[in-house]
């Protein structure tokens, strides 16, 4: 009789989910409930019968030791695959990233938080690869247990199990916590076994059980499966090894009567938290530990002492390490692993404990400070032996600081390596731990530690990255540090604190940098930068000759010229976010124009664009001085840095929109093949922010919205998500969405923006557009003025960015307010800038509050302001209110010319307001335009041109999903809709039907 004796329902069920699943209906499946309840033996039951259908079937297991192992859970799922025929062919295309995973080396490199993003893509990409070829069953075993990257790979799989011939089972303990995502699918919570059962299982270990005796049993067990078939038969009322005794109670279990929020549970386990060697204080632990204790001292000599090394070195142990450990022979170590093995301590074909019960009953008989001793001198003989230094470092991190610097270096480098991996988080520990081992020795650990925190947007970053550079003696290896801490934060939108660590490394940024400055005409050559410190070596005569004379100084100062330039650039970029930092951004821009024109860097455009463009410039001059660094390719290695967004930002303001889709492309199609989904997201936040205004609205929706979901993935702080979800708001109002937009609303940022961020008024004028939308003018007014305030604030006048003034005038001439001067600030502005689709939409407002006299020639220049640019629906909007105008005027053929040309510009480009606006208007005029394109190429949308337009060239749809980093589901429903449209049945026909046929443009 086994464990599953009484779950004949529960088994299944659990295989029902699992055959669902590999019918190409993905399920996850959680089984919860106590240690020692039967999860295991229920799911590995369930998993022997779908290996049997031929799913493929990969497990792993968590354990307290390895929460703080990289991909622990990952590395152990995908090591029989990796040994398999076919582990090639699965590794193509972005399942390859998975490689920084699974590679047993050093990683291959990537930016701090891309790497993250790059593993879990990659894995994910991997399990896609796996299910292709065969339905298969990821098994988790104690998955509260599994190592938080592993976890977040795990959820990422949760998320879009419903594409996928996939079922992912997990068990975890009943109190435990893991990621919110998976616990998004089926719970199957197994309770204790009932009497009749108990009984069953009793008497399959001692057929001579009375009723009685097993009554007793199951009282004392409380139909726990483990405890009633570990109950030692000596010391459980067995008087003749055949016959119990039902006159003695049985020991070995505990009472299970005690409420489930009563019973203890450890601690904190969860996987923000690990703990750090402490055993799991599981219900009935203390009785299984005394249990296994007394086991222990009658079995032979050196038995216990080999158990404990075994369970110290966790599910990677070696039978020669335990040996070493535990201080016993190799003769002794073999003999006394026999023995443990036949009591069905120590697991079949593992050097293991037989189960995590057991496990933890071993740690928790040695105590907590001879553990500590015990995974030091592991660690030890890890190193010694040259192991993985990831697999010392979990040691490290449960053993006593010693003050040792060589255990602090193993710390550093496993920290290195789990950067690279992705998995900040446990870099973050690693680097904790370092520092409490060598105090003293710690700004480089410190910076590391400040930069893995802010790649996870952990509490504690700013400060900690502050601490970090200022500790830093040398000036240029500060200027270095500031410059790596200073861009991260600013990437995880902690723009204050990135200027403050930033401005740590500036030159000359305080009295004793100047002293030491003074004092060491050799550091003046290493470290000098801009004129007032040449001038300092030009005064020094033999200063002057040293610098002439060594090629190697004259390096160095260029390395930190370039180094104090990013740096400066870099507080300016970010100091331009924000109405509290903007003064800055000017200090520095004239600090700079009063240098010589050939000592200004080339980063610098990007601060005189962008401090041009918010002062309402010509667009001309701020595109002119943008113009070189782009030529150059200047901003190609700066990936890392805001400079790019403000870049692309000045480039939209200004009306350069193909240039800055472009650019939004580029990083977008560079960085989807490493898995840096940070980086393709701001490739896309831009591409929608500059495909918006160019009428290519279905795009623009997908880009913001892919842009929005990795923003709230990894928790951005509020003035970084309003940035992308300006553009989504705006998109799906022009895409007639407007509930859409009401629910991303409500769901996404239903309350009020910070007031100081250059996003905030961005967002309120969308939200006004939205309020608009829904004629609801009262909301929007107060939005608009609001928005007004925040732009003077920040000092920004730019028409294409402060939009309010244009906005505000039709709800406010709805409501019988005045509106004129509203209207002629706007267009003196857009005047003055000369961007074509700010120009062409304030003379269009204008017109609104214009005499009657002048309307049709405001308009009428609206439309040529527009004609022909990148700002199409700027432009169709003027040819719409032109078209209204003539109309209204008593022109009504003259009327149908503009409106069906706005329909023409709006309808095939998913623009459905505007060309929803202009059919209305058409019909005013009498005529009756046929409606736009519903079957042909001409009716796809943007994305679904783009998506058959790879399918017809053969990629795959999980080729297509990884190229665009989209779900294969999302493909595979755009196909659809795509043969639909075409009038074909698959994809076959897609390079014939994409042919165009030239009909649908609107009469």
């Amino acid at each position: 009789m086994t464990e599953l004796c009484g779950r004949d329902r529960e088994l299944a069920d659990l295989a029902g989910r699992i055959t669902v699943a590999a019918g190409r209906a993905g399920r996850l499946v959680m089984i919860e409930g106590d240690a020692g309840i039967g999860k295991t033996a229920l799911a590995d039951a369930a998993l022997t019968a779908a290996a049997g259908r031929g799913l493929t079937v990969l497990r792993a297991r968590g354990n307290p030791l390895d929460q703080q192992f990289p991909f622990g859970v990952a590395r152990q799922m995908f090591a029989p695959v990796q040994t398999a025929p076919g582990w090639r062919r699965l590794c193509r295309g972005p399942a390859g990233l998975a490689a920084r995973v699974l590679t047993t080396g050093d990683p291959p490199p990537a930016s701090n938080p891309d790497a993250m993003y790059a593993a879990t893509h990659g894995l994910f990409c991997l399990t896609t690869a796996v299910t292709a070829r065969h339905p298969a069953v990821l098994f988790v075993d104690d998955a509260h247990w599994a190592d938080l990257p592993s976890q977040r790979w795990l959820a990422g799989v949760a998320r879009r199990i419903d594409e996928l011939p996939l079922a992912l089972v997990l068990t975890m303990r009943t109190g435990e916590r893991v990621l919110g995502d998976l616990l998004a699918g089926d719970v199957l919570t197994l309770g204790p076994l009932d009497a009749a059962a108990s009984a069953a299982l009793i008497r399959g270990r001692f057929p001579g059980a009375t009723p009685e005796f097993a009554a007793a049993c199951h009282r004392a067990g409380g139909g726990n499966p483990f405890l009633l078939t570990h109950t030692d038969a000596p010391h459980a009322g067995v008087t003749d090894g055949n016959a119990p005794d039902a006159s003695r109670p049985p020991t070995g279990a505990t009472d299970r009567n005690t409420p489930h929020a009563s019973r203890p549970h450890g601690g904190d386990t969860s996987p923000n938290t690990p703990e750090a060697g402490r055993p799991h204080a599981d219900p009935g632990s203390a009785e299984v530990a005394r249990w296994l204790a007394l086991r222990l001292q009658r079995m032979p000599e050196g038995c216990a002492e080999l158990a404990s090394g075994l369970a110290v070195l966790g599910p990677a142990a070696r039978l020669r390490d335990a040996a070493d450990l535990s201080g016993l022979t190799w003769e002794r170590a073999v003999s006394c692993a026999d023995t443990l093995r036949a009591a069905g301590l120590v697991a079949p074909g593992e050097w293991a404990p037989a189960n995590p019960m057991i496990a933890g009953a071993l740690l928790r008989n040695l105590g907590g400070a001879t553990r500590a001793g015990w995974h030091a001198r592991a660690a030890d003989l890890l190193a010694a032996r040259g192991d993985d230094v990831e697999r010392t470092a979990v040691h490290l991190l449960r053993a006593e600081p010693a003050g040792r610097s060589d255990r602090a270096g193993a710390l550093r480098a496993a920290a290195a390596r789990a950067t690279a991996r992705g998995a900040p988080e446990i870099a973050a520990a690693y680097l904790s731990r370092a520092l409490d081992e060598t105090p003293l020795d710690s700004g480089a650990t410190r910076l590391d530690l400040a930069l893995a925190l802010a790649a996870v947007r952990r509490a504690g970053a700013t400060a900690l990255a502050h601490e970090a550079v200022a500790g830093i003696a040398d000036p240029a290896d500060r200027a270095e540090a500031a410059l790596r801490c200073g861009r991260a934060l600013a990437i995880a939108a902690h723009g204050s604190a990135a200027i403050a660590v930033l401005r740590l490394g500036a030159a000359d940024a305080d009295p004793a940098t100047r002293a030491t400055i003074d004092a060491d005409p050799a550091t003046q050559a290493r470290i000098t930068v801009g004129s007032t410190s040449r001038a300092r070596i030009k005064a020094d005569p033999a200063a002057q000759a040293r610098f002439e004379a060594d090629p190697a100084s004259q390096a160095r100062i260029k390395d930190h010229q370039a180094t104090q330039a990013r740096i400066e650039a870099e507080i300016a970029g970010a100091a331009g976010l924000d109405s509290r930092t903007m003064p800055l951004i000017r200090e520095f821009a004239a600090r700079r124009r009063a240098c010589p024109r050939t000592e200004q860097p080339q980063l610098w455009r990007v601060i005189e664009a962008v401090n041009a463009t918010f002062e309402a410039r010509p667009a001309s001059h701020s595109l002119a001085i943008l113009r070189p660094l782009l030529d150059d390719g200047g901003l190609a290695d700066e990936t890392d840095s805001v400079l790019p967004t403000v870049a692309g930002l000045t480039l939209i303001a200004n009306g350069d929109l193909d240039t800055a889709r472009a650019m939004g492309e580029a990083v977008a199609r560079d960085a989807g093949p490493r898995g840096w989904l940070s980086t393709v997201a701001h490739g896309r936040f831009l591409r929608s922010l500059a495909g918006l205004p160019a009428g290519l609205v279905p795009a623009a929706v997908a880009d913001a919205r892919a842009a929005v979901d990795f923003k709230l993935s990894c928790d951005t702080p509020p003035g970084g998500l309003l940035f992308a979800l300006c553009p989504l708001l705006d998109a799906l109002i022009e895409a007639d969405r407007i509930d859409d937009a009401e629910t991303v609303l409500r769901t996404e940022f239903p309350g009020e923006p910070p007031p100081h961020a250059i996003s905030s008024p961005m967002f309120m004028q969308s939200r006004a557009h939205l309020r608009l939308a829904q004629d609801r003018p009262a909301e929007a007014i107060a939005d608009l003025r609001a928005a007004g305030e925040m732009w003077r604030d920040l000092g920004v006048r730019h028409p294409a960015l402060a939009t309010w003034r244009a906005d505000l005038v039709a709800p406010l001439l709805a409501t019988g307010a005045p509106a004129g001067d509203l209207a002629a600030e706007q267009l003196a502005l857009a005047s003055a800038v000369g961007a074509p689709g700010p120009l062409s939409t304030a003379l269009r407002v204008a017109a609104l509050v214009a005499p009657r006299d002048q309307r049709l020639s405001l308009l009428e220049e609206a439309v040529k302001t527009g004609e022909g640019t990148a700002d199409r629906l700027a432009h169709a909007y003027a040819l719409i209110a032109f078209g209204r105008a003539l109309c209204r005027a008593g022109h009504r053929e003259a009327a149908r010319v503009p409106l069906r040309t706005a329909l023409s510009l709006t309808a095939p480009t998913g623009a459905h307001r505007a060309a929803a606006t202009a059919t209305a208007e058409l019909h005013a005029t009498g005529a009756r335009p046929r409606r736009s394109a519903t079957h042909g190429p001409e009716s796809l949308t943007t994305a679904e041109q783009q998506i058959a337009g790879l399918a017809a060239s053969g990629l795959t749809n999980r080729e297509i999903a990884g190229r665009l980093v989209l779900s294969r589901r999302t493909v595979e429903t755009h196909l659809a809709h795509t043969y639909a449209k075409l009038g074909i049945a698959s994809r076959q026909g897609l390079d014939a039907a994409l042919q165009p046929t030239g009909r649908g443009t609107p009469e």
